[in-house]
């Protein structure tokens, strides 16, 4: 990984067009923000681009997953191809399925590229001709030109629906029946290169704003996404599916997501997708990963007929008005009491839902907040909820101490791991190097780049130091030691260590079997989730 970012060279990451000499180095336009002029300092030197208006950089690993969206060891793996760098030796047999996917990923890719410009040659011809599908694009507000830009096909009685990967490959289709055809969509068989969970409906289109706003608006089918970028909305995307799946969590987080907006159709199937979508995000919410907020619909209507009904600036307010997950949530429970007031059988349910959501709540502010709502809407808090929240919340929430976030990896539950201790007050920075200090601890293959990083806290740094002393002491390929090499020798040393160093030592080397086992055999996740916050993509 060192000789990656050594040998590749940052400046060739850009066409030449794009540069502008300046002094030693060359400057060109910042993606990050609206850059009227080139603020973008690309320096050979340094081998690292960066602005000095939005303040936010990378290496040409960085730069390349942030462009491209793609993971660090995808990133690596890119670089390493294009300048001959060998990387460690895998199993022959890993190897060979590797290549062998890869060719197969490849050959469907051309493929159904093939498709892609045949389905949007018949399409064009039904318009030439003023056939059923132009009538349905009218129907549907889409514009010739959106049409084009999208690469919308037709085959057979459906609109084909190009669905593409975060590159702008054409990965497979949905297929949208005109007329009276039932499914109403279809989508392309999963194979090695069409993988549904993975992806996200127009991400590759989406992704740009993303990344400038760091706000995602997240919808449920690919006409909603089309007809909303017509309207100017250019951060929307669709989950191909009713719930977001770990993957596509990961996909929005690369492209920069730090606020998500959820704005289902507004009807029972939309509330309950929104609801689950919350529930999935809810470990990210909490521990500071992600804002949250859902956009209310009018019953029965879904985003692409407002904004053809509405328009964009009364989409825009909407988004604008706009309730934190937590409010959206409460109000879900106490809703029905709205209409039967004096139900005792819908009062009970409400009470059930209501004491299932104060357990899932840490501690805190948010927890505070509900309990008050819930108070005011049901007249005292549920029974048994104090008990719940306080008791069985916090067992429950160490039992399983390993909750995954939104990127894949590894999440101690905000507020009740004592061994980070008083984790909701520490900031994003602090949980992250404490994390990275875990997995230098538990993750042999991860101390190199952890020892690299520059940590902010002065009591990380001095447990870095500490560990990669020890570390030095142990002898010779203690990289590829047991994990639990390096451990066992910290914990002989703290009884000689300052009160304060050694608690911290002790916490980060007792983090639970599980949790160990897990950050040995697979560290990678846990390591995006550490270089998001302490090297990110493009800062």
């Amino acid at each position: 990984m060192e000789a990656v970012r050594e040998r590749a060279r940052i400046e060739d990451l850009f066409a030449a067009a794009d540069l502008k000499r300046c002094g030693s180095g060359y400057v060109t336009t910042c993606p990050w923000h609206d850059d009227r002029r080139p603020s973008l300092s690309v320096s050979p030197q340094i081998n690292r681009v960066h602005c000095f208006v939005c303040n936010r950089g990378a290496d040409p690993i960085g730069w390349l997953q942030d462009r491209q969206g793609l993971s660090f060891t995808e990133a690596v793996q890119e670089l390493a191809g294009r300048y001959g760098i060998p990387l460690p030796a895998q199993d022959p047999e890993a190897a060979a399925r590797a290549a062998a996917e890869q060719q197969e990923c490849e050959r469907l890719r051309q493929w159904r590229s093939g498709l892609q410009e045949q389905f949007h040659q018949a399409l064009q011809a039904d318009v030439r001709r003023q056939g059923p599908a132009a009538a349905y694009l009218r129907q549907r507000g889409i514009s010739p030109e959106t049409a084009n830009a999208w690469g919308l096909g037709l085959h057979g009685q459906r609109l084909m629906l190009p669905i593409r990967d975060g590159q702008g490959h054409c990965c497979g289709f949905s297929g949208r029946a005109i007329g009276d055809l039932e499914p109403k969509y279809r989508n392309s068989a999963g194979d090695a290169l069409f993988q549904k969970s993975r992806l996200l409906f127009g991400l590759d289109r989406a992704a740009g704003t993303m990344r400038r706003t760091g706000e995602a608006l997240l919808v449920e089918g690919p006409l909603d996404v089309i007809q909303l970028h017509q309207g100017g909305i250019e951060n929307t995307v669709a989950a191909m599916g009713t719930s977001l799946t770990p993957e596509q969590r990961q996909n929005l987080q690369r492209c920069g997501t730090r606020r998500l907006l959820v704005a289902f159709d507004g009807d029972e199937a939309g509330l309950k997708a929104t609801g689950r979508t919350i529930a999935e995000l809810r470990p990210m919410t909490i521990g500071g990963v992600l804002e949250l907020a859902v956009m209310e619909l009018p019953a029965g209507s879904d985003p692409d007929g407002l904004m053809r009904s509405h328009g964009e600036e009364a989409f825009r307010g909407r988004i604008q008005r706009a309730k934190h997950w937590l409010d959206w949530e409460l109000e879900q429970v106490l809703a029905p009491l709205q209409l039967a007031p004096d139900d005792l059988a819908v009062l009970q349910r409400c009470e059930q839902q209501a004491s299932l959501l104060l357990a899932a709540l840490p501690p805190g502010a948010l927890r505070h907040r509900a309990e008050q709502r819930l108070k005011e809407g049901l007249g005292a808090l549920p029974a048994g909820a104090l008990s719940a929240t306080a008791g069985q919340g916090t067992k429950d929430t160490n039992r399983s101490q390993v909750v995954l976030a939104g990127s894949g990896g590894i999440r101690d539950a905000a507020g009740t791991d004592a061994r980070e201790g008083q984790a909701q007050e520490a900031s994003a920075s602090e949980r992250a190097e404490w994390r990275a200090l875990r997995l230098f601890v538990c993750s042999p293959q991860s101390r190199e780049l952890i020892g690299s990083l520059q940590l902010r806290h002065p009591r990380h740094r001095q447990a870095l130091a500490c560990l990669q002393q020890v570390q030095r002491r142990l002898p010779a390929g203690g990289d590829t030691l047991q994990a639990d090499a390096l451990p066992a020798a910290v914990l002989a040393l703290c009884p000689r260590l300052e009160p304060h160093l050694a608690h911290l030592l002790e916490q980060l080397c007792q983090p639970g079997r599980e949790v160990q086992q897990l950050l040995a055999t697979d560290p990678g996740p846990e390591l995006m989730v550490v270089l998001d916050v302490l090297e990110p993509v493009g800062g």
